[in-house]
Parts: C-alpha cells; structure tokens; sequence
C-alpha cells in the first residue's frame, strides 16, 4: 500500500504532518535538555539509587553483586530484580556515573524505538514522510510518555519492540548467515534490556516470543522461532550475572500478589482522554494503563478500520491481532470475578509461573497496542488528510491532533520532575580502603528522596523498595549490634560487643571484655554460648565459621557462637552469593566471546557488500 505519493497531500497537510512528527522529538529533547540533570519523582530516585548502589559495589568491591547494608536492614543486592548488573544504562554508569548513565541509555533507547519503528513502518508504508510520522507517534504514544513522565525507566527498554520484531520479518529470507548475526545481535539486546527490568521478561519477551510464533506460522517458515530461542539462550548466558542470582533468589521471596481485574473500558478511556488518574474502577492509575494517542487519531483508525484492515499486509495483520488481542486480555488480569473458568482465563492459567505471579498491574499489558495504534494511527491520519480538501477544517482537525500530542506530552513530562530535586553526585571515595567502617542510617523525612541521603556508609532506615525481601525494624543511629544474649548468665550486664563492616559483605563481630577481670566470666566456659542479634536483615547465605546464623523473632540477623569461637578473635561474618560470583565471571567471558564473534561477522558481512557493489555490472545505453 503506497497511499498514492507524499505530492498528492496538500501542501498545508504536509506541513502540518511534519510538525507533528517534529514536534514530539522535539518535546523529549527540551525534557532532557531543561530536566535532565533532575533525579524526577520518587520512582525515577529509586531507579536511579538501584544503579548508584551497583555503582558502588562495583568500584569499592567488584562487579558480582552481593549484599547491600544500605537499604532498610540490608538487602541482597544479587537477588533483588532491579538492580542491574550490565544492562545498558549500567554498563555507561560504570564510566559516567549513574545518572548521565541513565540519561543516555533513555536517550538510546528512544532513539532506537524512533529508528525500529521507522523499519517496521516500511515493511507496509513506503512514503518517507508516513514512515517518519508512524515513528514519531510511536515514541509519543501515551504508554511511553507516561513511564518517563512518572519515573518508571524499567519500561522505557520497551522501546526496542519494533526493531525486535522487525528483525523477526527480516530472516524470513537470506542466507543462513543473517539469522546467525540476527540471533547474536537479538541476544544482547535482549540481555541488557532485561537486566534489571524484571518486568521486560513478562511483558516484552512474552510479547516477541508470542509475534515470532504467529508470524512464523503466517510465512511458513521456522526461522522467527528459531531466531527468538536461540536470542534468549545467548541472553541467558551474558547475562548470566543477574539473571541466575536473581532467579535463585525468587525460590526464597517469589513476591505473591493478590488477583486483580481490570475492565477493557480503561484502555479505551485512556487511550482517547488525555488523562493519568483513576475515574473508572481499575487496578491502576492512569499512567500505568495509558496507549493515549487521542480522540483525532482514533478517529481516523475507526473511520478506516476497514480500508486499514484490507490494505495491512498479511505477514504483519496476524501477528499483531493475535498479540493485540493476547495482550488486551492479559491485561484485564484475573477473570475469576466474571466467574470465568480458569481453563478460559489466559491470565489465570499463567498466575502460577514465576514472574507471572508477581505481577500486580495488568494493564502494562496493554503497551504492546502503543505499536499498532501508532502504526495504524499514521496510515489513518495521512488517508484523513489525502482525502480532506485544504481549508479550516483541515487546519482545526490537524491543529487539534496536534495540541492534544504535545500537550499530554509536555504536561506529563513536566509535572512530576520540575520539582523535584537536582541530583547529587557521591563517589565510592576512599571508603573500606582502610579498615572496617560503620554504617549510619537516617531516616526519611515528608517528600525526601532516597537519593538524596544515601553514601557508601550511609543508609536509609525505611526505604521504599516495594519487593519481596525480609523487613525488620531499623531505626536510624549507627550502632550494628541489637543486643547480646549470654543464657549462661543469670545475673548481670551482658558484655558489650562491637560489630562493623569491613565490606559491605562482611562483618566483624567483636565481644568487648576489658571491664572484665577474665575472659571466662566475659564469654563463657565449655558449652557456653553467646547470642548476637545485628541491626541486618536475616538471609540464608550470611555464614560465620564455627557459628550458627538464624532470623530472630523480628527477622533480624542473628550469630550464635561458642566461647571457643569467640575466644579466638573476632568473628567474620560472610554473606557469599556463589551463583553470583560464578554468573558474572560467565557474564564478562560471554560478552567478550560474543564481541569477537559478532565483529568477525559484522567484518565480513561488510565486506560481501563491498565487493558485491564493486563487481555489480553497470548497465549501457543503447
């Protein structure tokens, strides 16, 4: 389908078209140009305090992630899922630092969802102009807005879709050689995307995978399937790092969350309405259920739904109904409140899979429509206006189209971030180079940010991490130690002990006995025991030589020695995640394995192309 040629649009529909395809580039580029150096709300500060911690731990201690004192009691930093250890913005933060690590990853990444949805747009359209107005509207759509505007730079690595899906169309012809440079490439851009996204694995990779299948039965050929498998298992290895710990890690806390239905009438609302709260009952706000693209624009789809549906080629129509329509179900979540059997609920059937458990907005399902919303958003408005006489109405209808992108645009993108606080730059410094160091935790206080208080020896007490993970009480001070317990003593103080880290994933404890006249009445004879209760959370791989490690009542790290133990010295305390350690040695020997593969590939794909345009014959006139 050509839509005849960019010629045959007046003159004043074009140039209204291209303003609009200019216009929401250009909001994103004063965002980041006025706002970028802003930490934005409070999830945009907590992304960013999950890369400056790995910052942290990868300067003072080395790039495996392990445990963290920093956050409430002290959390695993390996199996905690949205902390990334080599996704992309955390592969820039180790050399710029975390925030213009994260700038730039979100400025690549909506370069890249611009780039891939301008291809995909062209696997149908092939008017420049149309191709350039679907990617626009692509990156502008609601969904996407939304995550930036709100913080939730998780699902910003989303963008990539149409690229994916692109390269999907792609092997369907070739030589076997596309599909193995394909697969590489499709691998690390799976693994950096999901690398401390946890929720690009339910949500994106559902999403390819489910295209792949569709598509491969639509061309008859195996190669999309093939491509999609083979790309996950190359990123399963690079990112071996974080997804092995991390998956371990959800057989201890798999985060169960409670049923929840959400009525297809929201996306609707909120796909036409330039809104972001709730109206009708839904589990989520509207930010998190947004595809708004406006009233004009779904004007125009409905008005030429069926010259749309006629006209879209049919390697593309399948695969993106039958994924429009998995994800418009998936997102009204659990059916069980219709009384709809779990064998019919889609939803249902996968709550017990791990992830899928997990999830509590369902609605995020609906950002796969952002791409054919977009798609057919653009076909439809440029038919529109082929088809309008120039005039006023012409000029209100796209003036109108206009006023409606840019102002959800620019008002969501601003609200939440002009005020909020500029970010604050804390290197590693010397820290732990010296000797052990104690750990001062604060509190938060009204509106205050996490970033805005945490340093390598500086934690915050009630810190809003939503996961799954263990809480107890941690009230700000710097004392390590709870209490001590001697059940051998039956009257009397207790000795004093002195615990501090001399990593983040090591603590020396210390039984202090100088007010003693000997060390028997301070620490015991025989059998006897002493009972350490740490202000740290409890977790299984927290270890000592020679002594028991256990969860107190309160979920509190507790060490019980003998006076064997204690009489030899300090006691170190380890937390050593195995799995991570052997996953990020995996990870650093996969990426330079897949580095030296894939720029032989790339070399000699090159130089094929070279030569063929050198020896292609060139024609005579007669």
């Amino acid at each position: 389908m050509n839509l005849r040629n960019d010629l045959s649009v007046s003159v004043a529909g074009r140039r209204w078209l291209s303003v609009l395809s200019l216009s929401v580039i250009g909001a994103y580029v004063l965002f980041f140009i006025f706002l970028g150096g802003r930490t934005g709300p409070q999830d945009g500060d907590q992304y960013l305090v999950f890369h400056t911690l790995q910052y942290w731990n990868a300067s003072m201690f080395g790039i495996a992630k392990q445990w963290t004192p920093l956050m409430c009691a002290g959390l695993s930093l390996a199996g905690e899922p949205q902390v990334p250890f080599m996704s992309l913005s955390m592969a820039l933060s180790y050399f710029m630092g975390p925030l213009w690590g994260v700038r730039l990853a979100t400025i690549i990444y909506f370069a890249l969802g611009w780039f891939g949805a301008f291809l995909y747009a062209g696997l149908w359209l092939r008017p420049r102009a149309q191709r350039l107005l679907a990617a626009s509207l692509f990156i502008g759509n609601g969904f996407f807005v939304c995550r930036l505007g709100m913080g939730h730079l998780d699902f910003i690595p989303f963008l990539i879709l149409p690229l994916e899906l692109w390269a999907l169309h792609r092997v369907l012809d070739g030589a076997p050689s596309r599909l193995v440079l394909a697969s590489l490439l499709m691998g690390a851009s799976v693994a950096v995307v999901i690398d401390g996204s946890p929720v690009a694995i339910i949500h994106l990779l559902f999403w390819i995978g489910l295209y792949a299948v569709v598509l491969a039965v639509t061309a008859r050929s195996l190669r999309p399937v093939i491509l999609f498998a083979t790309a996950v298992a190359i990123a399963s290895v690079l990112d071996a790092g974080y997804l092995w710990p991390m998956l371990q890690a959800q057989e201890a806390y798999p985060r169960l969350t409670p049923d929840q239905f959400t009525s297809v009438f929201s996306f609707l609302w909120f796909a036409i309405l330039p809104l972001r709260g709730k109206v009708l009952p839904a589990n989520g706000n509207g930010h998190e259920l947004s595809v708004f693209i406006g009233p004009v624009l779904a004007y125009c789809v409905w008005r030429y739904r069926h010259w749309l549906f006629a006209n879209l080629p049919t390697k593309m129509k399948h695969p993106l109904f039958v994924v429009s329509l998995a994800s418009l179900v998936l997102g009204m979540g659990s059916l069980k409140g219709l009384h709809v059997p779990t064998w019919l609920s889609p939803f249902d059937t996968l709550r017990p899979l791990p992830g899928f458990r997990s999830i509590g907005v369902t609605g995020r399902y609906w950002g796969f429509l952002a791409l054919p919303l977009s798609l057919l958003g653009a076909a439809a408005l440029w038919k529109h206006v082929l088809e309008s006489p120039a005039g006023w109405r012409l000029h209100l209808f796209l003036g109108t189209t206009l006023l409606l992108q840019l102002g959800f645009q620019s008002e969501t993108l601003s609200a939440h971030w002009v005020d909020s606080p500029r970010y604050r730059s804390v290197g590693p410094g010397e820290h732990f180079r010296h000797g052990s160091e104690s750990i001062e935790y604060v509190g938060m206080q009204g509106d205050q940010m996490q970033g805005e208080i945490l340093a390598p020896t500086r934690g915050v007490s009630n810190c809003y991490d939503m996961d799954d993970f263990k809480r107890p009480d941690n009230l700000p001070g710097k004392s390590l130690i709870s209490h001590v317990t001697q059940q051998w003593r039956e009257r009397g103080i207790p000795p004093r002990a002195h615990a501090a880290f001399s990593s983040w994933s090591n603590i020396i404890v210390q039984i202090d006995c100088p007010s003693y006249g000997d060390d028997s009445s301070c620490l015991g004879i025989g059998p006897a025991r002493t009972h350490v209760v740490l202000r740290q959370a409890y977790h299984a791989l927290w270890k000592a030589p020679g002594c028991k490690t256990s969860a107190d009542i309160d979920g509190n790290l507790a060490l019980d020695c003998p006076a064997s133990q204690l009489r030899e010295g300090p006691v170190s305390l380890n937390f050593d995640d195995a799995i991570s350690n052997l996953g990020s040695r995996v990870s650093v020997s996969a990426w330079q394995l897949w580095i030296w593969v894939t720029g032989f590939l790339l070399i000699g794909w090159v130089s094929v192309l070279l030569a063929a345009a050198r020896y292609r014959p060139v024609g005579t006139s007669m």
